[in-house]
């Protein structure tokens, strides 16, 4: 066993050498991720760092493939889960740059299903408990910000087995529009407007995306976003060349050790260019993607978004929710911005805000964020990769691992994002 862990070591420091380190004053973000996989939390790991119009940390540790041996060389691509959120509603907002739709517009203006929506009387006892009309129709601005009244199917609330059941074990769901098609029969969780709740919104921002330009998700995606970032490793089916260079996905079996998941991402043939995740990307091509965002919706000449535009989507919408958690109310956490609530559901971190597809940090001290700064956004996704982006430091993260957390029981749902923060904070001038 020691033999074994002198050899991940030595792999670990091997590739510190072959990526040499740019900037000294990352050393102890460095050190975190070294430690992440010499430890056993993570079999392989890739951080980058830019900031002030540099890239100032690029340094892989620990292996692709566990199994086979394969070492990770920093160009690998992940399966970016809930990631593709923040990429999905960037293209929603191009269209709103091209006068298509209003903020405040129903979704139903434009997905006529989305009329006449029904409430579950209570989403924690489910549909039995009877319906009532939606007082208000969902909104754009509400499916892009989590406050529609949707849910995601899955959270503890009894709701939310009856949304998973429908929606992801429906074997003939195969498409976004059938997708969205389904949602609209199932009613929302909450009223309109109410409560922020993690949720299946995302989908109908990317039909919405679908409806708006007349073309798929996956090639509005490729020709508006991909192509002019040069993310030429993204994308919702890969090349028999990418297909090689994905990262093994792994999750924690009951005594905490890593273990190969017995499911692994489809890598071609996907129909269902979902807005909620599917996504496959690298961490160079992430980057490119959150260099954008910091740098007011350019990149190397390209824009993709107005400077008006990136303003709006990382202020806070949810000013006007009625159910928002405090320090004082009973929450456990679950990820970094999310909570589980006393009523079981996915809600907003004290201290956070959301804006037009990215999470916000309001309150530094209450957000249990002592070292970022207000206007800080960012997500992660569910095989625990992380982004975030602070304007005020000039400074754009990105962490990319394969470690499930949904459907697997995951000890350190919001360790790696808290320590990913704690890490790189150390090294900042």
């Amino acid at each position: 066993m020691k033999k074994i862990t002198f050899l991940l070591l030595a792999l670990s420091l091997n590739l510190c050498l072959q990526l040499p380190l740019s900037a000294q004053s990352f050393e102890a973000f460095d050190s975190y991720l070294a430690k992440e996989v010499h430890e056993g939390r993570l079999v392989g790991v890739h951080g980058m760092v830019f900031q002030e119009g540099k890239l100032v940390y690029n340094q892989a540790h620990g292996q692709r493939d566990r199994e086979s041996k394969d070492p990770l060389r920093g160009d690998e691509l992940y399966f970016i889960q809930s990631m593709t959120k923040p990429i999905v509603s960037v293209a929603l907002m191009t269209l709103y740059e091209e006068g298509k739709f209003q903020l405040d517009d129903p979704v139903s203006n434009y997905l006529p299903e989305y009329a006449n929506l029904q409430v579950v009387n209570d989403p924690t006892v489910g549909s039995s408990a009877g319906t009532h009309p939606a007082p208000s129709p969902i909104t754009i601005r509400q499916v892009l910000s989590h406050t529609s009244g949707m849910s995601h199917g899955i959270s503890s609330m009894t709701y939310d087995k009856e949304i998973w059941n429908g929606i992801i074990l429906n074997g003939k769901i195969k498409t976004l529009e059938e997708r969205t098609t389904a949602l609209a029969k199932m009613p929302l969780a909450f009223d309109p407007g109410i409560k922020w709740n993690y949720s299946f919104s995302p989908d109908v921002v990317g039909r919405l995306v679908e409806v708006l330009s007349g073309k798929d998700l996956s090639t509005y995606l490729q020709e508006e976003i991909f192509a002019p970032l040069e993310m030429k490793n993204s994308g919702y089916n890969l090349t028999e060349e990418q297909k090689k260079r994905v990262k093994v996905v792994y999750s924690f079996a009951a005594d905490q050790s890593l273990q190969r998941a017995l499911a692994q991402p489809k890598t071609s043939e996907n129909t269902l260019f979902a807005g909620v995740n599917a996504l496959f990307t690298s961490t160079a091509d992430y980057l490119r993607f959150a260099e954008m965002m910091l740098n007011q919706g350019e990149w190397n000449g390209k824009r993709i978004l107005k400077p008006e535009t990136v303003a709006l989507m990382t202020q806070d919408h949810t000013q006007n929710i009625r159910y928002r958690l405090s320090t004082k109310d009973t929450y456990t956490r679950l990820g970094n911005g999310i909570v589980t609530d006393a009523l079981g559901t996915l809600n907003l971190e004290p201290g956070h805000g959301f804006g037009l597809g990215f999470a916000v940090v309001q309150q530094p001290k209450k957000a249990n964020r002592n070292n970022s700064a207000k206007g800080e956004y960012f997500w992660s996704g569910a095989n625990s990769t992380h982004f975030f982006i602070n304007p005020e430091k000039k400074l754009v993260v990105v962490f990319m691992t394969q470690v499930a957390s949904v459907g697997s029981p995951n000890p350190y749902g919001f360790y790696f994002g808290n320590e990913l923060r704690n890490s790189i904070y150390k090294g900042l001038k």
